[in-house]
């Protein structure tokens, strides 16, 4: 699927379906667009060695989602981050691994959280986050070799910013 085709269906996606849903529904249609080997002009490939790199490909004319291509250069890790939006994603080149995480329970430090799950993604995988909470995660390139992800965000990235509500510290997980 072209670029064009995949926003024209986020569009209406968008438009004719509850937010909740929306992630979900992205999701079934980003492995079509993963597939097309020439999503990426060589420069939105292209990231600093030490962080990620963001490139919009899309921003929607009514502000309703954004369409990024995040690089992630070898070792790379995010910082542990809940989203101020709607998130789905998917792994364009390489391996991302996404760590998802739990608020710490009784902790007066709201900004704790205990991971949970941790699962490999490669090419084509593709992968959405909770609508309302439940959306604190990681993502980490494990190898030696840069990896692209492709992510769709509700709302416009340019007038939203970083699509980060709070930063985490990480706690061990108690038994």
């Amino acid at each position: 699927m072209d670029l064009n085709r995949f926003c024209r269906t986020i569009g209406k996606l968008t438009a004719d379906n509850p937010v909740e849903t929306v992630p979900g529904l992205i999701a079934g249609h980003l492995p079509e667009v993963l597939a097309n080997a020439d999503l990426l002009a060589p420069e939105q490939k292209m990231s600093p060695p030490d962080s990620y790199e963001r490139h919009e490909i899309f921003l929607c004319p009514n502000d309703d989602f954004s369409v990024l291509a995040v690089v992630w250069p070898a070792g790379i890790v995010s910082p542990i981050h809940d989203h101020k939006t709607w998130c789905a994603f998917g792994v364009f080149e390489g391996v991302i691994r996404e760590t998802r995480y739990d608020h710490c329970p009784d902790e007066e430090d709201y900004l704790n959280a205990v991971p949970v799950e941790t699962k490999n993604w490669v090419s084509g995988d593709v992968v959405h986050l909770p609508v309302g909470g439940g959306d604190i995660h990681c993502m980490h390139n494990p190898t030696d070799r840069a990896a692209v992800s492709i992510h769709v965000y509700g709302g416009n990235s340019t007038k939203i910013g970083p699509n980060v509500v709070n930063v985490y510290e990480e706690q061990a997980a108690t038994t």
